[in-house]
Order: C-alpha cells, then structure tokens, then sequence
C-alpha cells in the first residue's frame, strides 16, 4: 500500500485557526488544514511554505512543530507532519479551495474535517485552551501586581472582576494572604 508523506499549516490569527475547504480529489467538500505532499529533497518546512504559497497565495512563518499524524486510508497510509503558523506576508486566496474560514476554538467542530485532521482538531482544542488560561493568568496576575497585592485592593479587584477563572485566581490569592497573616510565628524557635 502507498505511504503518502505530507506537510500541515495550522495558520494561527489571534486566537483563530484557518480551515480549508478542499476542491479536489477524493475529499471534495470536506475541511482541513492546508498543506500538502513533501518533494524529493526538501524539507518538511520547506514543503510547506511551498505548498502553502501554492495553495493559497501567502507566505508563513513557522513557528513550531506541532505533532504528527498517522492514518490509514482505504487506499492508502498518511503520515502528516502539523505545524503551527503565521501568515507573514498576504491574504489568503483560494486557489485549490473551494472555501476558507476562521475557526475560534469552539468553532473547530462546526465543519466536516478530512478523517487524519481529526488529530489536529484535538491538539488545538488543548494548546488553545491552554493558551487562553495562561492568557488569563498573565493578565490577572499583572493587576494584582498593580495592587502591590495589599488585601484591600484585591478584595476591589475581586469585586469587579466579571470573569469566573479570574475571580477564582483573585479569591486564592486574598485567601493566601489572609492565611498568611494569621500565622503566628514564634520568634523564640
């Protein structure tokens, strides 16, 4: 049986991901990540910001490997190496596509993927879910910084704080500091 070795861009904008609607071949009308096959000689990376330039008309930038897919086909074996990437030059065009869209994380299961991108599905659902809570971190833990972390301040903080992950994060730490300071430390030890 055939093994078809093949290349993936998970093009990333904001906390959008890029769909593809292939217009071709066995898999018409279904969704997946563009790419494509790896030619003698090249490199993965190499691969795709070729194909990608093919395909879509813009040049990316690689910023990780993301993971690798193996499936198998009725007629054939799949190896897809995924990576996560940016454009950095143009705007999308189909040229092999029939349709393109941005999917938010709670969108990627609103089109019908290609079977082996599945795989990709699920690794996004994690990292941009991940992403989004350290995001969240990041961002509440500056404003607790800005509050020199004096109890006072965070209990505002905590009151007009709409978000539920942050208030949670806001409540540890007054809880942390309160504890803190009902601890009585023996001097004499």
């Amino acid at each position: 049986m055939k093994t078809l070795n093949v290349v993936a861009a998970i093009i990333h904008k904001d906390d959008k991901i890029l769909a593809t609607k292939r217009g071709y071949g066995e898999f018409i009308n279904q969704w997946e990540f563009p790419g494509g096959k790896i030619e003698e000689g090249e490199s993965k990376e190499e691969a795709l910001k070729r194909e990608i330039k093919e395909e879509l008309n813009i040049e990316i930038d690689i910023k990780n490997f993301a993971l690798d897919i193996e499936y198998q086909y009725p007629t054939f074996y799949l190896k897809m190496s995924c990576f996560d990437c940016t454009i950095k030059r143009g705007t999308p065009e189909l040229i092999e596509h029939n349709d393109a869209k941005w999917l938010t994380k709670h969108d990627l299961d609103s089109v019908n993927w290609i079977p082996a991108d599945l795989d990709a599905v699920s690794y996004l659902k994690e990292t941009m879910f991940e992403s989004e809570i350290m995001e969240k971190m990041k961002r509440i833990d500056e404003e607790m910084q800005k509050c020199n972390y004096d109890l006072d301040k965070l209990k505002e903080l905590y009151d007009k704080t709409e978000d539920k992950f942050e208030r949670q994060m806001i409540y540890a730490e007054i809880r942390s500091i309160e504890i803190s300071n009902m601890i009585i430390v023996d001097k004499n030890d």
